[in-house]
C-alpha cells in the first residue's frame, strides 16, 4: 500500500477495517516485487503526472523482468479516457498484462486534512476491462482480461464489497461522467453543495444542458448496442436530476479538492469528454465554458502547490 499519511475510517466500516502492514511512501519502494493486481486509487491528474509516469518503476520491472503471472492494473478513477496512456505504455511492454477500470459510486468525504473518511451511505463499485491496442474481441487477451476481472470481483465480494462486473465498462464510465461533468463542475464553480445547485430552476437547466452535451458525445463515440440504448438515453438526464436528493449537503470530490487547495480532476472528467467531442466534431458550448472556467482555477492551484508538470 502506497500512502503518505495515516488515516482512520468512519461510519460503516469503523469496526471491521483492516490495514495491511506493508506501507511504502514511493512507487520505487513498491517496485521490488511482482503483483497480481496494482490498484490505482489516486486522482487522475495528467497535468501533473500521467499514470504511466507515476507507475514507471513498476512498468520498468515488468519489462525487464517479466513476471510469471500477468499483472492487472486497476484504475479506480473518475473520467473518460483515463486508461488511454496506460494502454499505450503497456503495448510496449512484452509481458502479459490487463487493464481494468472502475466506477466508484460512494458518498464519502475526506475530512481532517485527509486523515479521516466519513461514509454517508451505501457504496457500489462497477468494474470492467479495457482491450489493449490491436487486441480483438475473442482473443486470448480477452480471455485473460475476463479471468482477471472475475477473480478481482470474487476477492472483493469475499471481503464484503458491493461490486459488480460491467458488460461494457465504457458505457458505465460515460454513465458516471454524466453526473461528474455536470453536478461536480457546477458545485465546484459555485462552491455549493448538491442541494444548493438543485434549488434553482436556472442551475437545474444548466445541469440538463451539460448532461445533454455529454450524452451527445457518448452516443457518437460508443458503437450502437442494446445496452447503450438502455443506459444512455436522453431520458436518463431528467432521471438523474429527479432522483437526486434536493436536501443533499454532499460536496463532490472536485469541490472538496478546491476547498483544500488541491488540484482537481479537470482533464480527466471534462477534458476527456471534450477531446472526444472534438474528434467527432460535436459542439459542446456549455461544457467548453465550464472547462475554461475550471482550467483557470486549476492553473492557479497547480502553481500554488508547486506541482507544475516538468
Amino acid at each position: 500500500m502506497l500512502f503518505s499519511r495515516a488515516f482512520s475510517p468512519d461510519e460503516l466500516w469503523a469496526d471491521s477495517f483492516i490495514m495491511r502492514t506493508l506501507v511504502v511512501r514511493t512507487v520505487e519502494e513498491a517496485a521490488d516485487r511482482d503483483y497480481s493486481y496494482v490498484i490505482c486509487a489516486f486522482k487522475c491528474l495528467p497535468e501533473i503526472v500521467t499514470t504511466p509516469g507515476l507507475l514507471s518503476p513498476i512498468l520498468s520491472r515488468i519489462k525487464t523482468s517479466p513476471p510469471k503471472e500477468p499483472t492487472t492494473f486497476v484504475l479506480l478513477q473518475n473520467g473518460i479516457g483515463i486508461e488511454d496512456n496506460l494502454l499505450e505504455a503497456l503495448s510496449k511492454v512484452e509481458a502479459p498484462s490487463v487493464v481494468i477500470s472502475g466506477c466508484c459510486w460512494v458518498d464519502t468525504t475526506a475530512v481532517d486534512g485527509g486523515r479521516k473518511i466519513v461514509q454517508h451511505g451505501n457504496e457500489r463499485l462497477v468494474l470492467g476491462y479495457h482491450r489493449l491496442p490491436e487486441s480483438p474481441t475473442g482473443s486470448a487477451q480477452d480471455d485473460l482480461s475476463k479471468q482477471s476481472l472475475e477473480r478481482l470481483c470474487s476477492l472483493l465480494h469475499a471481503a464484503g464489497g458491493n461490486v459488480e462486473p460491467a458488460p461494457d465498462v465504457d458505457i458505465a464510465r460515460w454513465r458516471k461522467v454524466l453526473w461528474n461533468a455536470s453536478f461536480s463542475t457546477l458545485c465546484t464553480l459555485t462552491r455549493c453543495h448538491v442541494g444548493d445547485v438543485l434549488a434553482l430552476d436556472s442551475s437545474r437547466l444548466a445541469l440538463r444542458d451539460i448532461m445533454s452535451e455529454v450524452l451527445n458525445v457518448a452516443r457518437a463515440v460508443l458503437p450502437p448496442s442494446e445496452l447503450r440504448e438502455q443506459v444512455l438515453t436522453y431520458e436518463v438526464v431528467d432521471h438523474i436530476i429527479a432522483h437526486e436528493n434536493p436536501k443533499s449537503v454532499f460536496r463532490p470530490s472536485m469541490l472538496v479538492d478546491l476547498d483544500n487547495g488541491r488540484p482537481m480532476e479537470v482533464e480527466a472528467i471534462v477534458g476527456g469528454v471534450l477531446r472526444r467531442a472534438k474528434a467527432k466534431t460535436i459542439a459542446t458550448p456549455k461544457l467548453d465554458l465550464t472547462y475554461a472556467a475550471l482550467a483557470v482555477i486549476q492553473s492557479r492551484l497547480i502553481k500554488e502547490t508547486g506541482q507544475a508538470r516538468s
